[in-house]
């Protein structure tokens, strides 16, 4: 509440309300996308009720159930990188049948977390540390240049919606707490996303944050840092609220250069991660240059 007040403070004194009606209109879409990030993200024991009553669930919905089963074990890295699974193992250890796994195995190919190996089943993808580099990179081309153009622009009930997601936090002890706060961040940079009015770049940041996800969890159980998250995603709002493109972008670059440092020291330092299956760095070919 506090940020919004602050908004129609601001607000006023810079006109910003002649694009409120566009981005009004935008925040639906918004809306709508977070609705289907939340179920995306239901942890196991929903999936576990879904599935307990044979016959009840219809073919799509026991199709999202595997989704979300299979992507949180995932993350959690209990399905780990690089291990190949199948479709016969997978619907045994769910409990449903193959072909929403199938289904299921489809959109998690999609967001780049498992891989088709035709005639061996499935691979979870590697976590390289190449593909770590090209991650973070890519973010810190992407996100910056989205929160600059968010600047003034994103509309109060987003704001409210922002000012609600810098307080989530997370126990190291409690893998429920841990997702609800990887959603909560998703949805925090997603929303700022969005008010930037470029879908192209919207989507740019989407993917690569869903990319980013079991990385998140990796850095999460070196150390648990939520706490200084919701102070840079504060100053983060502060900054949109104030219409100050300059100071959203440098803090969003000073943001993600601190995780993709996390993140490496958990991949490289931490020994309760040695049994990760992390490749080096990707030799460069020759013929590539």
């Amino acid at each position: 509440m506090q940020i919004y007040n602050k908004y129609v403070a601001i607000g006023f004194s810079r006109n910003c309300v002649i694009l409120h009606e566009k981005v009004k209109r935008d925040s639906v879409t918004v809306k709508e996308e977070d609705t289907l990030e939340l179920e995306r993200l239901e942890d196991a024991s929903a999936a576990d009720k879904a599935t307990s009553l044979p016959g009840r669930a219809s073919a799509s919905s026991q199709g999202e159930v595997a989704y979300a089963a299979l992507r949180r074990r995932i993350i959690q890295c209990e399905l780990e990188p690089g291990e190949r699974i199948t479709e016969a193992q997978l619907a045994t250890e769910t409990g449903i049948g193959k072909t929403p796994v199938r289904e299921a195995l489809t959109r998690l190919i999609q967001e780049g977390l498992v891989r088709s190996m035709p005639g061996h089943g499935y691979e979870v993808t590697p976590i390289t540390l190449g593909d770590v580099q090209d991650l973070f990179n890519f973010r810190l081309i992407v996100e910056p240049a989205a929160a600059q153009l968010a600047a003034g622009h994103v509309i109060a009930t987003d704001l409210r919606r922002l000012d609600e997601l810098c307080a989530a936090r997370f126990s190291t002890v409690e893998k429920e707490s841990e997702s609800h706060y990887l959603q909560a961040n998703y949805l925090f940079h997603t929303t700022i996303a969005d008010a930037s009015g470029n879908r192209r770049l919207a989507e740019a940041v989407r993917r690569a944050l869903e990319e980013s996800e079991r990385l998140f969890h990796l850095s999460n159980v070196l150390r648990n840092r939520s706490d200084e998250v919701a102070h840079e995603h504060k100053d983060l709002v502060d900054a949109l609220i104030a219409g100050d493109g300059e100071t959203a972008r440098k803090l969003t670059l000073a943001h993600i250069t601190a995780s993709q440092r996390l993140v490496l020291d958990a991949l490289l330092t931490s020994p309760s991660l040695l049994a990760i299956n992390i490749l080096p760095l990707r030799r460069k070919n020759h013929a590539d240059n």
